[in-house]
């Protein structure tokens, strides 16, 4: 990125019990990658065995049914994924689990930054609602 912007950085952490990866999400991944919606900056997969103890897997060992080659991300890391971040996810996933952490940049929000800069507007702010808290907040909106 020469000109030095970026699109909004997100994160998804994903467990897959008993350690079981199906594989389609990485073709999706790979459909938004090809298509510039997104850059993938980190990819990451960690065990929890059985006594708690959590070690990281290297991509190429990831054992699934899908037809995409992870080892494309191999090389994929930001640094904004650090240990604190890992034992953070991995607090979260069962034993026996294994769990991707994706870091990924939203690539088509960089022209409607570009735009919205050089049309003097400003953002002044940004979340992410998480889909369980909007469907909430949807069916309390309801009437009875």
């Amino acid at each position: 990125m020469g000109d030095g912007k970026l699109g909004p950085v997100d994160y998804l952490a994903v467990e897959f019990p008993g350690g079981v990866v199906t594989g389609e999400g990485f073709a999706l991944v790979l459909d938004l990658v090809e298509r510039a919606v997104i850059r993938v900056l980190d990819l990451e997969f960690v065990a929890k065995a059985a006594d708690g103890s959590v070690t990281k897997v290297a991509l190429g060992e990831i054992d699934h049914a899908g037809d995409v080659d992870v080892t494309l991300w191999a090389g994929a890391s930001s640094g904004l994924l650090d240990q604190s971040d890992v034992d953070q996810l991995s607090a979260a996933i069962g034993p026996g689990s294994l769990a991707g952490i994706l870091v990924y940049e939203n690539v088509w929000a960089v022209p409607l930054m570009q735009a919205l800069e050089s049309s003097t507007a400003r953002l002044v702010g940004y979340d992410r609602i998480m889909g369980e808290d909007l469907l909430a907040a949807l069916d309390e909106s309801e009437p009875a």
